[in-house]
């Protein structure tokens, strides 16, 4: 079954209107400030090979920053590789994928997140698009997301197999990542490492075992 495509504009009044909902907490941390600590400067992707989609070119929804947790002071220090495990997706076209992340982003928003869980996410074509700031924590391991970048390819590994493209930006991404911050040997899981799950599916959670052995 292929994914069936949202109506963007629909999707985007969706999520404004889950993010105005939220409640808006008198104690909730302020917008986090940009460090070099938290940062992966974008000439670092092109020059890993990598093509990067900005934030603005997938959604103008703002985070709640009373729903995130500051990354700082903490150094990242492990990556988890999921798959968004929903349908089978081989979406191409930068706007069919764009819809794709809305609708991750909505589902986000519905369970009360303050953004999308991931900070990046692989398309089918081998593009990595950029979704929650590496200012804050994630929402992708429950219990464990501290310290922990959490990085989803856009498909169903149960049911499908990664494309080419998308196993050769997942080894080029983590390993900019492992370098930026420094990230040891072995600190590289799936998801059901982690947690009671069967993502990154049967098809992906090998390659992500292979990771650790060319670290």
């Amino acid at each position: 079954m292929t994914l069936a495509l949202p109506n963007l504009q629909t999707r985007r009044d969706f999520i404004r209107t889950m993010a105005a909902a939220l409640p808006v907490l008198a104690a909730g941390p302020a917008l986090a400030s940009a460090t070099p600590r938290t940062l992966i400067a974008d000439q670092r992707f092109a020059a890993n090979g990598l093509v990067l989609r900005k934030r603005h070119h997938w959604t103008d929804v703002q985070p709640n920053p009373n729903r995130l947790r500051v990354a700082t002071p903490k150094a990242y220090d492990r990556i988890t590789l999921h798959h968004a495990g929903t349908q089978v997706v081989t979406l191409t076209s930068e706007p069919a994928v764009a819809s794709c992340l809305d609708g991750i982003l909505a589902g986000h928003m519905k369970r009360g997140f303050g953004d999308i869980g991931y900070h990046y996410l692989v398309d089918y074509a081998g593009r990595v698009w950029e979704g929650r700031s590496l200012q804050y924590w994630g929402a992708h391991v429950s219990g464990q997301n501290d310290q922990n970048i959490g990085i989803v390819l856009i498909g169903n590994f149960e049911e499908q197999r990664p494309s080419r493209a998308q196993l050769q930006t997942m080894g080029k991404l983590v390993g900019l990542v492992r370098q930026r911050f420094g990230i040891p040997e072995g600190r590289i899981y799936g998801h059901i490492d982690l947690g009671q799950t069967l993502c990154p599916g049967r098809h992906l959670y090998p390659r992500v075992r292979m990771l650790n052995q060319l670290a």
